[in-house]
């Protein structure tokens, strides 16, 4: 199985997914230093841009972010929620009982208009977190589906999501998603979009992870796909010294200087993009240089929203 010898050295958080509100998922991310998602943000903004200025009204920006788990990718991106604002607000605000954390979570959400102007469906495997992030607003459509698993299937209304989307992010599930995943997401992408630009792609990828079958499913597709060579994010502490060792391990197998990045105690990951030319891959790539450019001399913590 791909991945299989570096899942079983990462630390196993199964158990937080399923709950039918996202307080477990969200105590135990912070405990860990989650950081990804937020990390991830501006360049999954900085595509929804670049797509708005290409294609103008011709069709709205619609993105699909793949291990969604409770929505929060929207959080971050449409919404501009940093995650201690989240972290806050899930831990003080927000009641256990279901119906009242949807509603008390829309109602939060919707206190000030969206920070960036995009749909966003999410596909999981967790068909609780998904309800809720759908029922709370974190969300405008999901696909509560695994496949990973080659019995797995898409339905009409899966395809007809994976159709109307022009932007897949996937900020920290590669690895438990594999180009398997991506091949059926890949056959339909961004395809009932009437634009010159796009489908577009921004994904993490952990530097334990060997993006080579990752790399060859999207030229399978006749996508260009590669790395935004430099841009490397932190993703979370490690849970304890024998994750740290043994992803150490894996990393000194594969030929990898740790010294900057595992061996501080915290995983890391590559920036990846994809999009249907080399042409738009080059425009993609400015835009994510710029990124990398403005949070290199920001001084100050990004601006969120205020609720």
């Amino acid at each position: 199985m791909v991945y299989e010898k570096e899942n079983e050295a990462k630390a196993n958080f199964d158990d937080v997914y399923t709950a039918p509100t996202p307080h477990a998922y969200i105590a135990t991310m912070a405990r860990t230093g989650y950081e990804i998602g937020e990390e991830a943000r501006p360049y999954c903004t900085a595509a929804v841009e670049l797509l708005q200025e290409c294609n103008g009204d011709v069709w709205p920006v619609q993105m699909l972010d793949v291990g969604c788990s409770y929505g929060m990718g929207s959080a971050f991106v449409k919404y501009g929620c940093s995650f201690d604002e989240m972290v806050a607000f899930f831990a003080s605000r927000v009641p256990r009982e279901y119906v009242l954390a949807c509603e008390v979570v829309r109602s939060w959400l919707n206190v000030t208009s969206p920070a960036c102007d995009v749909r966003t469906v999410g596909l999981d495997s967790s068909e609780p977190a998904l309800k809720f992030a759908v029922n709370a607003g974190m969300l405008d459509g999901s696909i509560a589906k695994n496949f990973e698993d080659s019995e797995t299937t898409p339905s009409d209304d899966d395809i007809g999501w994976f159709r109307s989307c022009n932007l897949m992010i996937s900020t920290g599930a590669i690895g438990y998603v594999t180009e398997k995943s991506l091949d059926v997401i890949l056959r339909h992408l961004g395809q009932a979009h009437p634009s010159d630009t796009g489908p577009f792609v921004v994904l993490t990828i952990l530097r334990m992870f060997d993006a080579e079958p990752i790399h060859r499913v999207f030229e399978t597709h006749g996508m260009e796909f590669g790395p935004a060579a430099g841009i490397r994010l932190p993703q979370r502490r490690f849970e304890d010294e024998r994750e740290q060792e043994e992803v150490l391990h894996i990393l000194h197998r594969k030929g990898l200087d740790t010294r900057e990045c595992e061996d501080q105690g915290r995983h890391y990951a590559d920036l990846y993009i994809g999009a249907p030319t080399a042409e738009q891959f080059a425009d993609l790539l400015e835009c994510m240089r710029n990124v990398q450019g403005q949070c290199d001399v920001r001084a100050e913590p990004a601006c969120y929203i205020q609720r």
